[in-house]
């Protein structure tokens, strides 16, 4: 086995004694061989379960960017940031930073970024607003957290939150929250255009909400 990975026997010893005291292999004492324990095949069915989720969460944004003709983003909280895991349309790279994948922006001047604080209860809010570095991006940006606590009540009747050139000038983007079957949100999907008039923003929140509501219900979520 050291040959085939390439690894030397002594480290090879130490590896196999870390996943057997683990729980992650079992030594059969009279044979000296190891095998795989049921806490490995858990590790393997959650891997497939997460390649399951990406492909739901993939196929809503193409049918987002499909029906919408905008940019289509899947984005997560990181270190109280907004992080893009994934961005469908033609100009994904070229439109914003917001709408490229890997790409990090602030939670509190983007729609998915406001959608997810929306879950939040303003003390925590009020507790994650320092650590956000909130600075103005634009003339339209919130800095005062009281105004972004309106605006987060706003985000709370609606299902979905709005960034009007909050983050960038000549970007506008609307997003809601995904849930998972841990009634927990786990991110949050959204699109991103160069205008957003009143009209455009009823056409499509109904269609950003319904594909929310849609692949949130896929991934288990059940309201109660």
């Amino acid at each position: 086995l050291n040959r085939e990975i390439k690894v030397n026997k002594a480290s090879l010893s130490r590896l196999v004694y870390t996943l057997v005291e683990n729980g992650y292999l079992a030594k059969n004492e009279k044979t000296g061989e190891f095998s795989l324990t049921l806490k490995t095949y858990e590790v393997g069915l959650n891997a497939v379960q997460n390649l399951d989720k990406l492909s739901l969460i993939n196929s809503t944004l193409v049918d987002l960017n499909n029906r919408s003709g905008r940019i289509a983003q899947f984005s997560v909280e990181d270190n109280h940031q907004l992080l893009c895991l994934q961005s469908i349309g033609r100009e994904a790279m070229t439109f914003s930073v917001y709408t490229s994948v890997g790409h990090r922006s602030p939670l509190y001047s983007t729609s998915a970024g406001k959608a997810l604080l929306s879950c939040c209860s303003n003390g925590d809010i009020i507790e994650k607003w320092d650590k956000m570095n909130v600075q103005p991006l634009t003339e339209n940006t919130l800095t005062n957290v009281q105004d972004f606590l309106q605006d987060i009540g706003l985000t709370r009747q609606r299902g979905y939150a709005l960034d009007r050139e909050e983050n960038e000038y000549h970007v506008f983007c609307l997003g809601t929250v995904v849930m998972d079957f841990s009634n927990r949100p786990i991110g949050a999907i959204s699109i991103s255009g160069s205008s957003l008039t009143e009209s455009e923003e009823k056409e499509l929140s109904d269609l950003v909400l319904t594909s929310g509501r849609k692949l949130s219900a896929l991934l288990g979520y059940a309201v109660r």
